[in-house]
């Protein structure tokens, strides 16, 4: 199995959130995460025993190359726990645009493949896994990048303002994104707390394939 990819599903849908939602693009998911954070709605894929089917690169390359689409996101459980750089190499010198979400407790790769971008979590008080975040990755993170804070209450708000005042307040910083745990907080006090707090580059949203769909709904 070493030289395969544990994959939990591949489909295509909107991306629900960060700077290409309500975009079409394919998703794989890979099965594996180093984290179990109080929130996680992808729990079905938290261990590489989770994985649907195992599938070698080329067989990767060509079910996402069905797809119509040219965005890709590769997502998890924590995708950067494969090796991904001649993977994401070769998408991008066809021209594909690659998006890796990951939780931001794993160093990113060392050399940035073409048309590749992150969209990193910083994981705030409530998630359990504050302390597991990777600042080594800070420096790597560049405009067209994005840091997604989840946040579940008051004191998580806080726990991103103080991030945001930190790292993220300088010319060429990551876009920002917040926004609310499912059913724990409601969206407008992100709004109200984002502007009573004056953070100008802070986009609130919400997760749109979750506004579509069931909540609880796999491959949208």
């Amino acid at each position: 199995m070493k030289n395969k990819f544990p994959v939990t599903e591949i489909f295509d849908s909107i991306d629900g959130e960060g700077k290409r939602t309500g975009l079409m693009a394919t998703f794989v998911r890979f099965a594996g995460c180093n984290l179990r954070c109080s929130y996680c709605d992808t729990a079905y894929s938290l261990r590489e025993e989770d994985a649907e089917e195992w599938l070698t690169e080329e067989e990767l390359l060509r079910r996402i190359r069905a797809y119509p689409w040219k965005r890709v996101t590769l997502t998890g459980g924590e995708p950067l726990l494969q090796p991904l750089a001649s993977l994401c190499g070769t998408l991008g010198r066809e021209g594909f645009e690659c998006n890796i979400e990951t939780n931001g407790a794993v160093p990113m790769m060392e050399t940035r493949p073409e048309g590749l971008f992150y969209t990193m979590d910083w994981k705030c008080p409530d998630s359990g896994m504050e302390g597991r975040m990777c600042a080594d990755n800070f420096p790597r993170l560049e405009a067209r990048d994005v840091v997604k804070f989840v946040v579940g209450s008051g004191r998580d708000l806080c726990a991103m303002e103080r991030v945001v005042r930190r790292w993220f307040m300088k010319p060429g910083a990551p876009r920002l994104y917040v926004s609310p745990v499912f059913g724990r907080i409601e969206p407008r006090r992100l709004v109200e707390f984002v502007r009573d707090h004056a953070l100008a580059e802070v986009t609130v949203q919400v997760q749109l394939h979750k506004v579509i769909w069931p909540p609880d709904m796999r491959g949208v």
